[in-house]
């Protein structure tokens, strides 16, 4: 008995109010027309119209009902496919210095945003929101030359230079050497300059794995031999300092541009180059088949910042890897709390990190 109330329950649940109105209307009117064919002779011309005139009301009704029927069914339909797509709709969150950003995957192949955001490339095929506030230069384009000459405080390499170098120690190095570079940075770039003893976690566990299998040879292994590794391992005998402020990159390489047979050009192959190259701790990870999102974490010891000796100086990076049919785009920030300049410029950079979209 309880299951049929609450059957009969559902199904009035199911209606929409109205057709409710609509049956209470007809119920209503059926009622009155009946209790006037009760009042009318059978003998009278308009008697026969009574029943005539229910079956009508009551075909109205079954009408409704078809038309509500169908309705609910369009919109049940909608509701599947808008499920469907927020399931498809993945969030990739990580963590970086205690922060937490968060991108999802309708930031790619989707409109630009243009609205939103206000910075469009149409020409690459992306945009991205600005970081708003005191301090930030406009945006600049830049070659990846140009790029390089900056990081390693280098203004006499030559375009020739830059491009051996690249091309001869990577894979993909006509494919970053002909990328394109969007630089947003924060304020002026400072030096980092590095000394003898300037040093990072891995280099030093490195060389105690070194030093503990020379003397398990029996080897004996002097501090100034020490010294020396470290500044190899560190290239600081290469390069003695780089430069460094808060900033947002956007590298867009044209797919074309990988021109070696045995790369396919897929993320994670090119992933998989990137952090081993630059030889960043990672700090977290998150990706899914369009979009390869990371964070590194950086401990320089024993370094000179702005003329200024700092026992362990921390940079951030964040790094997202995505594509578009033409294009591949690698996403980077970077940022240093110990920067006092800088300490209020997180906020924004982290917003238009996670702003940027991509056309498809």
């Amino acid at each position: 008995m309880g299951e049929d109330k609450e059957k009969r329950s559902s199904i009035l649940n199911a209606i929409s109010d109205w057709l409710k109105l609509v049956g209470l209307i007809v119920l209503v009117v059926e009622a009155l027309l009946l209790l006037a064919m009760t009042l009318t002779p059978a003998d009278d011309p308009i008697f026969k119209w009574y029943p005539i005139t229910m079956i009508l009301l009551a075909l109205v009704v079954i009408v409704a009902l078809f038309f509500d029927r169908r309705d609910q069914r369009d919109t049940d339909i909608k509701k599947i496919h808008a499920e469907a797509d927020a399931d498809r709709i993945r969030q990739q969150t990580i963590g970086v210095a205690g922060n937490e950003v968060s991108v999802d995957s309708s930031s790619i192949g989707a409109e630009l945003d243009e609205g939103v955001n206000d910075y469009t490339n149409s020409l690459l095929g992306y945009s991205l929101s600005k970081p708003e506030g005191d301090g930030w230069n406009d945006p600049e384009s830049i070659s990846y030359s140009e790029f390089i000459r900056r990081l390693y405080s280098k203004p006499d390499w030559t375009d020739e230079e830059v491009e051996s170098n690249t091309v001869a120690n990577s894979p993909y190095g006509n494919l970053l050497f002909r990328s394109n570079i969007l630089e947003i940075q924060f304020g002026k770039n400072f030096t980092v300059d590095f000394t003898e003893d300037t040093t990072t976690d891995m280099v030093e566990y490195t060389l105690m794995n070194e030093v503990e299998q020379a003397k398990a040879r029996g080897e004996e292994v002097t501090e100034e031999e020490i010294k020396e590794a470290r500044m190899e391992l560190n290239q600081t005998n290469v390069v003695p300092s780089v430069s460094f402020t808060p900033n947002l990159r956007i590298m867009t390489m044209k797919k074309e541009n990988l021109n070696v047979s045995f790369l396919d050009g897929s993320l994670p192959n090119l992933f998989l180059h990137l952090s081993t190259s630059v030889q960043e701790h990672i700090e977290s990870l998150d990706s899914d088949e369009d979009s390869i999102l990371w964070t590194t974490a950086n401990k320089l010891m024993n370094v000179q910042f702005d003329g200024e000796d700092f026992n362990a100086f921390y940079i951030y990076r964040l790094y997202r890897l995505l594509e578009s049919e033409k294009y591949i785009y690698l996403v980077a920030a970077q940022w240093s709390p110990q920067l006092k300049s800088a300490v209020f410029a997180w906020d924004s950079l982290k917003k238009s990190f996670e702003s940027f979209k991509v056309k498809a």
